[in-house]
Parts: C-alpha cells; sequence; structure tokens
C-alpha cells in the first residue's frame, strides 16, 4: 500500500501541470489522500482546503448530483466514469466528468476530474443546429432528399416535402424513373468524389419546371448498405424564362443595330469593354482596327484610350452605374492606327438587374474630332482660370439673367452653372438685400456710362462659409429688338486674400499686445548695433524708456565688462547663422547693474549671406545668478573654518603649476599637534571651536592673494604667489608662532595648540602629486623632530634618504 501511495504522488508530480485534476483515494473510496494543483485553477481552492476538509468535495457537488457521486465512488472503480455539476469558488457552475480505477483490492483508488462544460455546451450547440437544420430542411420549398445507391438503383433514405411534391408529380405525370432523372448524375458526382452542379427538367402538369441540382457524395451509409448522396435542388424555371428572354431581346436588339448607320457595339456591362458581344461593321472606319480583331482582343480598344481620359470616363461611367442611368453620353480621345488623336462621342444605353448590376451595355460611337478639338481648347483655357468667366444680361426693365458661367462656377460659387442661367435667384438670393440693392444700382451706373463695372460681393456659399467675390466686367449695348446691356466679366473668389489681409492685421495686434504685456525684454538691433526696436517692458527692467533705446546704440545698456564677449558671440551666430545663449549684465539707469539672459537670433540677407539683424529675447536673472555665484562660494569653501576646499585648492594648485610663474609659487602644508587629544579629551564641540579660531588666525595674517585650504580633519594647506623658498618658510614661521600664541577660549576652558608645517617650492619638471608629495614628507619630518616647527622640504628629502 505504501509504494501504491508513494506511486500516486510520483504520478502527481509528473502531472502537476495537466489541466485535469488528479487525486488519490482511500481504498474505500471515502477520503482524500492526494490531489494535483490543477484543483486551484479549476475551483478556485488549493489542496490545503481539500485535505483539511475531506467533505467540501462533496459539499460542492449540487444536491441533485451528490449522491450519485457517492455511490459512484463506493462502487470501488467497478463503474468507470460519471458525470456531474459543481460550483466554483466564484458561484460559477461546472460540469465534471470523473474517472476511478483501481490497481487491487484494498489499493488506493485513483481518479481523473475533467472539465466538460465547453465540450457539452458544444454537443449542445451541435445537437441544436442538427435540430434547426432539420426544421429547415422540412420548411424549405427547395427540393432535398438523401439518394442511396445500391447495386445501380437509387432509393431515397430521406427527403423533405418539397422532393415529394416536385419528384412524385413528375413521376407520375412523365412515367419516369428516379434512376432515369438522377442516376447518371450520381454516379458522376461519386466518381469525381467533389460536389457535383447539373440541372434537370421535370415534366409536371402545370409544364416544364428546370431545377439546379448540386449532388454532395456522404460517403457509405452507416448500415454499409451503399452509398449515400446528400442532393438539394432549386426551381430556376422563371429565371431561365428570364434569361431566355434577354437573349431574345439582344438578338432583336443587335438585328436593329445592324440596321442603323454609324458604328455600335454591346458588351456584357464592362466598360471599356473587356468582352464585345456585338462590334457594327462601321468600326474599322472610325478605329482603323479590323471588326474580327477587335472581337477578338477588346483590351486593343482600352490601350488606345488617352490615360487621363480614360479615368474620367470610368468614374463617370461608375457614377452613372451608382445612380441607375439608364443613358449615358462619353467624349474622349482615340489614337487611331495611322497615329492620330481622334475624339469619339460614345452614346450608352444601360441595362440593370434587379439588384443593380450592369447587365448590358449598347453604344453608338460618332466621330466628332473637329467638335471636340475646339470645344476643348475653350474649356482648357477656362479652366485654367481661378475665376468664373460670365456674361449677364440686364433687360430694360431691370431684370438680370445669366447667359454663360464657366464650369468653375461649381467650384466658387457652390451652384451648378445651368441652374443659375435658368433661374439667376439661386445666386442673388444668396447676397445681403442691401448689397443686392447696391449691385444692381452700380449696374445701371455701368450701363448708362458705358463704363466698366467693378464690385466686391458678400455672398453666402452653400457650404455655410461666407465668400468674399471680386467682380469685373465690360458693358456692350444690345442694337436687337428689347434692347438692355449684356457685360463680359471675370469673377475671382478673394476670400482668402481678405482673410490673409484679416489674419495679419489680427496678428500684428496680436503680436504686440504679446510685446507690450511680456515681462521678458526684445529688442532688434541692426548689423551696426542701432536699436530698430526694443519692447515697453525695457522700462520697469531697466529704467529707461523705448524713446531713450530705439535710434541709438543698444551697448548702452550693457556692462563695460561684457562688450567684447557679447560682441565675440554675436560675430561667431552671426557667421554660423544660428541661434545663441549668452549671460551678461545690464546697467539699469538708476546706477546698479543687473543680469540678464538672452536668447538671440540672427537674421541672414540671402543676397549677400550678411546678416540685417538681431532678434533677442532677454530675462531677468539676477536673484538666479546670485543664488549660483553664492552657491558656488559654497561648494569652494569649507563651512567651519572659512578655508577652501580640497577639490578647489587642487585646481587652483594646477593652475599655478601650469603657469610660466610657477617658480614663484610656495606650498605650506601643516597639521593640528596632537589634535585627537583635545577631541578625546574635551570632545568633538571643543576640537571644532579650536578649527575655527585657527581658521581666523591664518586668514588674519595671510595675504589677500594667498590661498589658504583645509585639506582634512586637521590638516590644512597654504598656497603663496609671487613667492621664493625664503618667503614661504618666512609665512610659515609667522603663522606657527601666530597659532602658538592662539589662545581658544571654550566654555571655562582656555585651549593651546601648536602645528608642525612643511613648506615646498615646486622643481623643474615635477608634477602636482610629486611636490605635495614633497611638502607632506616635510611636515612628516617635523613631527618626527619634535613637532611646533617649520622644516623646509629639500632638507626633510636628505634626511629621510
Amino acid at each position: 500500500m505504501l509504494e501504491s501511495f508513494a506511486d500516486s504522488r510520483l504520478l502527481q508530480h509528473h502531472y502537476a501541470v495537466v489541466a485535469d485534476v488528479l487525486f488519490t483515494l482511500s481504498a474505500d473510496g471515502q477520503r482524500l489522500i492526494a490531489m494535483n494543483a490543477a484543483t486551484e485553477r479549476l475551483l478556485g481552492y488549493t489542496v490545503r482546503d481539500f485535505l483539511k476538509q475531506p467533505e467540501l468535495w462533496l459539499s460542492l457537488v449540487i444536491t441533485a448530483d451528490r449522491q450519485r457521486l457517492s455511490d459512484f465512488r463506493a462502487s470501488m472503480g467497478q463503474v468507470e466514469r460519471t458525470t456531474y455539476r459543481m460550483r466554483d469558488r466564484s458561484g460559477k457552475l461546472l460540469l465534471l466528468e470523473e474517472c476511478l480505477w483501481s490497481s487491487g483490492v484494498g489499493h488506493p483508488l485513483c481518479g481523473r476530474v475533467t472539465d466538460i462544460t465547453q465540450r457539452d455546451k458544444a454537443n449542445e450547440q451541435e445537437r441544436q443546429l442538427a435540430r434547426a437544420y432539420r426544421l429547415m430542411m422540412v420548411r424549405s420549398r427547395d427540393p432535398m432528399a438523401i439518394l442511396l445507391l445500391k447495386d445501380e438503383s437509387l432509393v431515397i433514405s430521406h427527403a423533405n416535402p418539397a422532393w415529394h411534391l416536385y419528384h412524385g408529380a413528375a413521376c407520375a405525370h412523365s412515367r419516369l424513373s428516379l434512376e432515369h432523372l438522377y442516376l447518371p448524375h450520381v454516379l458522376r458526382s461519386l466518381e469525381r468524389a467533389e460536389p457535383w452542379q447539373c440541372d434537370i427538367s421535370l415534366s409536371l402538369p402545370r409544364g416544364e419546371s428546370r431545377l439546379s441540382v448540386q449532388m454532395v457524395s456522404l460517403g457509405r451509409s452507416l448500415a454499409d448498405e451503399g452509398r449515400q448522396v446528400a442532393v438539394m435542388a432549386r426551381d430556376i424555371t422563371q429565371v431561365h424564362q428570364r434569361l431566355e428572354h434577354v437573349v431574345d431581346q439582344q438578338q432583336r436588339l443587335a438585328r436593329r443595330v445592324d440596321e442603323t448607320p454609324g458604328a455600335h457595339y454591346a458588351t456584357a456591362g464592362e466598360w471599356p469593354p473587356e468582352e464585345l458581344e456585338y462590334l457594327s461593321a462601321g468600326s474599322e472606319a472610325l478605329t482603323g482596327l479590323s471588326h474580327d480583331l477587335l472581337m477578338a482582343s477588346p483590351g486593343l480598344w482600352r490601350a488606345r484610350l488617352v490615360p487621363d481620359e480614360l479615368a474620367i470616363c470610368q468614374q463617370r461611367f461608375g457614377e452613372a452605374v451608382r445612380e441607375r442611368h439608364s443613358r449615358l453620353s462619353l467624349c474622349y480621345a482615340f489614337v487611331h492606327v495611322d497615329g492620330r488623336k481622334r475624339y469619339l462621342q460614345d452614346d450608352m444605353q444601360l441595362s440593370y438587374s434587379p439588384e443593380g448590376k450592369v447587365t448590358a451595355v449598347l453604344g453608338k460611337l460618332s466621330d466628332v474630332t473637329q467638335r471636340e478639338a475646339h470645344r476643348r481648347q475653350l474649356d482648357n483655357l477656362v479652366q485654367q482660370m481661378r475665376g468664373v468667366l460670365f456674361q449677364c444680361r440686364l433687360s430694360q426693365e431691370g431684370e438680370l439673367r445669366y447667359t454663360y458661367l464657366s464650369p468653375v462656377a461649381s467650384q466658387v460659387l457652390g451652384l451648378d452653372p445651368q441652374a443659375v442661367i435658368d433661374d439667376p435667384m439661386l445666386l442673388l438670393a444668396r447676397i445681403e438685400d442691401r448689397e443686392r440693392e447696391s449691385l444692381l444700382a452700380s449696374l445701371q451706373t455701368s450701363a448708362q456710362q458705358q463704363s466698366p463695372w467693378e464690385a466686391e460681393i458678400r455672398y453666402q456659399h452653400p457650404d455655410g462659409q461666407e465668400r468674399r467675390l471680386a467682380c469685373v466686367g465690360l458693358p456692350q449695348m444690345i442694337d436687337s429688338p428689347g434692347g438692355g446691356v449684356i457685360w463680359n466679366g471675370y469673377c475671382d473668389d478673394a476670400t482668402a486674400r481678405y482673410r490673409i489681409e484679416d489674419e495679419l492685421r489680427q496678428s500684428e495686434e496680436r503680436y504686440r499686445f504679446i510685446l507690450n504685456s511680456v515681462s521678458d525684454l526684445v529688442s532688434i538691433e541692426d548689423s551696426h548695433g542701432i536699436c530698430q526696436y526694443i519692447s515697453p517692458s525695457v522700462e520697469k527692467l531697466c529704467g529707461y524708456r523705448p524713446q531713450e533705446v530705439i535710434g541709438h546704440e543698444i551697448k548702452q545698456l550693457i556692462h563695460p565688462d561684457d562688450m567684447q564677449r557679447i560682441a565675440h558671440e554675436v560675430h561667431r551666430a552671426a557667421c554660423l547663422g544660428e541661434v545663441f545663449r549668452i549671460d551678461f549684465r545690464i546697467q539699469h539707469k538708476a546706477g546698479h547693474t543687473l543680469w540678464f539672459e538672452s536668447i538671440s537670433t540672427p537674421s541672414m540677407d540671402p543676397a549677400t549671406g550678411r546678416y540685417q539683424r538681431v532678434l533677442s529675447v532677454s530675462r531677468n536673472i539676477h536673484e538666479r545668478k546670485l543664488i549660483e555665484q553664492r552657491r558656488e562660494h559654497e561648494a569652494m569653501t569649507d563651512a567651519m573654518t572659512g578655508a577652501m576646499t580640497r577639490a578647489s585648492f587642487l585646481d587652483t594648485l594646477d593652475t599655478l603649476l601650469s603657469s610660466s610663474s610657477r617658480e614663484q609659487v610656495a606650498l605650506i602644508l601643516f597639521d593640528i599637534d596632537h589634535f585627537k587629544r583635545v577631541n578625546d579629551t574635551h570632545g568633538h564641540a571643543a576640537g571644532d571651536q579650536v578649527l575655527i579660531s585657527l581658521g581666523e588666525a591664518c586668514r588674519a595674517q595671510l595675504r589677500r592673494d594667498d590661498c589658504f585650504a583645509r585639506l582634512g580633519g586637521e590638516e590644512f594647506a597654504v598656497l603663496l604667489t609671487d613667492a621664493g623658498t625664503a618667503t614661504g618658510v618666512g609665512m610659515a614661521e609667522r603663522l606657527r608662532q601666530q597659532i602658538a600664541a592662539l589662545e581658544v577660549r571654550f566654555k571655562s576652558l582656555t585651549l593651546h595648540c601648536t602645528i608642525s608645517m612643511g613648506v615646498a617650492t615646486p622643481q623643474s619638471g615635477e608634477t602636482r602629486d610629486g611636490y605635495l608629495h614633497r611638502a607632506d614628507m616635510a611636515l612628516y619630518s617635523a613631527k618626527r623632530s619634535g613637532r611646533d616647527r617649520v622644516v623646509l622640504a629639500s632638507q626633510s628629502l636628505s634626511e629621510d634618504n
């Protein structure tokens, strides 16, 4: 039994990742021994939940299935499997299938639980679908049946009422058997092993019926009585009759077309035709291509059409089809075999199916080359004009009518030109009453004085936007009876021009408002440094009024120490044509100095390559600059002693050593003798007070240009410029004496301290680290020889060596 249990645990280990729940029960089927992790994924409960609560599994099973599951598990695996329903932790109902098996009497039972919820739903859907298919088959008006082929005879296995209605009447009326009607087609369907489609005629008492039949092989029957074929038929009698009627119409139409003059053609619905059904003999004279060649290769027709005009004609043909126009007239250029371009007018008549598809196109071709050439030249000229060419007439009664509007009117006015010619109020009604009266009055004045007519009109476009139209026309008197005046003129959409002018005006006002409101200083100076513009904020920022600066050199505002640097940066940026940023000082009219940050953009002259002017936007950064300087000072200064930091001191030393006067530098390193005793005896606060007092004493003794630094802890350094060995040693001795005489007051104590010092001057070719090392060795020598003294670096090195 232990081996079986171990085996089950091993099985659980190997199948821990499977989706099914694997478990082991005691031999009596009442106690759960082991279970894999799929339980948590399936039911939301952990394995520990089921092991601690053996009754949990049965409690999740719905009441109706709980006893059946208990009986199944008590059968010791005699029943192979069972299904039951249970709810997971979220309350969702699951359908589970459980299997049990046993390795022997008295051995634990192994089981597997599978979630078959989705499979059961799929089976139920298939059953519902099958019921729906059976119901649809019964109610369908189309004949359907399953035929069984047995020894060269056909037997109806299943059939719907429509099948019996058609074939029962046909067999009784014509005395034809099922084999006579369907056997050849069934055999072909079985031979091909693919769906077979054919048409069958049935003789019924009401007349002939034509069926479109499709057969599908179903393989052998379940009882292996023969092979089965599904037969589905549809009555296409009316469709067949309609098709015969259409063919008859086409034949009559073809005869009628042959009798009329000109070139005619017929196609199944495409244009340009991909397949011609008919083409008259007159096509050879129009195209230069033989009748037989065009009938065999209709693509030659398309290939000789000018591509641009072909696209336009195809678009018009598509629009006509969508709107189901029965007639369409196209005019296009066709390249004749002789190489000359000819214009053909194609008058079509279109036929449609009930679904709206073009079923036939009958066309008549005419040669309109000469007429079309003149018309197209005029249209091209008119279309190249952005505005509308018009001709209007004012009668003696004061009635205004349009006699011509160029096609561009549809774009400019948003109205169909022909509609406006028929009813001029379509256009005039879109002009305000006051402007319309002014328009008619100006026409009357132009007619009386025979002077050119000019007018600017506010026009309400159909798209809802107001347009500005600029019109001009020349009057001409009419000598015919009825009189009146005709104007030949041109009307252009000036909306964009007015909009640009208005936008420029608004833009100027907006930028002027921005410049007057902005707190920054905006200025423009020419290549000679003369200020051309400066924003009003100059008075608030610098104390000058704009009139005091404009027309004068801008450098009057700049601090003298910054002029050379700014001039150099302006010259460099102007040569490169790039934007530059610079910080500088401005002298306020009151006399004090302010820091400004400026971003400047040079403007170049494309002809000469020189810069014409510089646009600058400057901002007051005085407070920020002061903060930066204070932070920089804090970063370079030790907070306790006021001495330089180690990093700042080393940078200064590098600079001095790299200069030409490095021989005039003296370095003093020193630290406080027995400083650790002060900290250990009196505390760190006392030590801090000693450091503070030492820093004050040293700064008081040193010169202004000397560098005093705290290198760390109680170690300090002094860097003397313009000093030799004697000066360095003398300064070190004065410092030593000053510190030795120093009294440090801490609470009720008076503390004294001494320092040991090493002095060094740089040698030729010596590095910074070598220089520091020699001074440090001198300091070490001073400590070793008794402290509170000054040692020169050369002496310390000889002693060490």
